[in-house]
């Protein structure tokens, strides 16, 4: 199989879903958008076939896809500077590295090679931690998930009351909304929010969102909280007890993050 084989596959596709193997970004790229397919075909050419065969699972995976929906081909990336896909003679070296991952950052996904500390997205969720729980990060900002009893949550609910109700509310939002945007495989620690907010009465909710320090961060936050998260026990009741205006907000902001709202949330929603 020849360099340009990879190359004549992709000239076809319509789109490409890219995940990262090693943290939690998800992007999808319509490649029908002009120029989008000429600029990932330049930044994906391959100089050469060393023999070489990488022993991770690599750090990038391409999923290509034709103008039907039907996969064409998944290509792998490994360190920034190799391909692995069909070649019978191992991985291929990148003609540009470095321009694969521009395209990559252009695209929304910043940091595949970097690790986790030096994220982007992690350092911006750690900034936004409430100060009367930034004791807790390292308890409350971890790649596991947490139950909404778990003794951390609790701990956190505990000292969350000490704020102001609606202080402590914009607080929370805000975090939630330092997340990854609407990327589907979030990481399990931006569920924490959620679960401290779980028994906030919806009242309290809707006057932190009406007070004057309100701003679009906290109705993306809202947005995740109330319409796409499921840490709310009463989730469609909250929704639906929501004033018109306050449901007109969280739905631009639901629409402006990208969030894909559940069909029942997209009704009440309609209804302001």
């Amino acid at each position: 199989m020849t360099l340009s084989a990879l190359d004549d596959v992709l000239r076809t596709a319509s789109s490409v879903r890219v995940s990262e193997i090693e943290w939690y970004g998800e992007i999808v790229v319509d490649l029908t958008r002009p120029g989008v397919l000429d600029g990932l075909r330049a930044a994906m050419a391959v100089e050469s076939l060393p023999g070489v065969v990488c022993a991770c699972r690599g750090q990038v995976r391409f999923e290509f896809f034709d103008a039907h929906g039907e996969r064409l081909t998944v290509v792998v990336l490994h360190h920034g500077i190799m391909l692995a896909w069909q070649w019978e003679s191992g991985h291929a070296d990148l003609a540009d590295g470095a321009e694969l991952l521009r395209w990559l950052g252009e695209h929304g996904l910043p940091g595949p090679l970097l690790s986790s500390d030096e994220r982007p997205e992690w350092q911006a969720w750690k900034a936004a931690i409430p100060p009367a729980l930034e004791e807790m990060a390292g308890d409350l900002v971890g790649h596991w998930p947490m139950a909404a009893d778990s003794k951390h949550v609790v701990e956190a609910r505990e000292r969350m009351r000490s704020v102001d109700s609606v202080t402590g509310v914009l607080q929370l939002l805000a975090w939630c909304a330092a997340g990854m945007g609407n990327q589907t495989k979030s990481p399990p620690y931006e569920d924490v929010p959620g679960l401290v907010l779980r028994d906030v009465p919806i009242a309290e909710i809707v006057a932190a969102l009406h007070s004057a320090q309100a701003d679009e961060r906290h109705d993306v936050g809202a947005a995740r909280i109330l319409l796409v998260d499921k840490s709310r026990i009463k989730q469609r009741m909250d929704v639906a007890r929501l004033p018109g205006p306050l449901r007109v907000r969280v739905r631009e902001a639901a629409a402006a993050r990208g969030y894909e709202l559940p069909q029942w949330a997209e009704r009440l929603l309609l209804n302001a």
